[in-house]
C-alpha cells in the first residue's frame, strides 16, 4: 500500500514539475542556466584520470577480460570520455 502512496505521489510530483517546465518558462531557462554552470565546471587531471579508468574497466568488463587489451580499452575510455567533457576527441 505504501509503495502505491509513494509512486502516486512521484507521479504527481513529475507532473508539477513538467507542467512548470515548459519551453520558454523561467523554470526551463533556471534550469538551463545551471546546467551549463555545471558543464562549464573545470575537471582535475586526476578527476579526468578516474573518469577514464572507470570507463576502460567498463569496456573490459564488456568484453569479458578476454585478452591483452589494457592499452585499447584505455585509448577508447580516453577518446569517449574526452568527447563527453569536450565534445571533441
Amino acid at each position: 500500500m505504501t509503495q502505491q502512496t509513494q509512486t502516486h505521489s512521484e507521479k504527481s510530483t513529475v507532473t508539477r514539475t513538467a507542467a512548470k517546465e515548459t519551453p520558454g518558462s523561467k523554470t526551463a531557462d533556471t534550469g538551463r542556466r545551471a546546467a551549463g554552470r555545471k558543464a562549464a565546471r573545470v575537471l582535475t587531471p586526476e578527476e579526468r584520470h578516474g573518469l577514464i579508468a572507470e570507463a576502460a574497466y567498463l569496456i573490459a568488463e564488456q568484453r569479458g577480460f578476454r585478452g591483452e587489451a589494457a592499452l585499447d580499452d584505455w585509448l577508447q575510455a580516453e577518446t569517449e570520455i574526452d568527447m563527453r567533457l569536450f565534445g571533441s576527441a
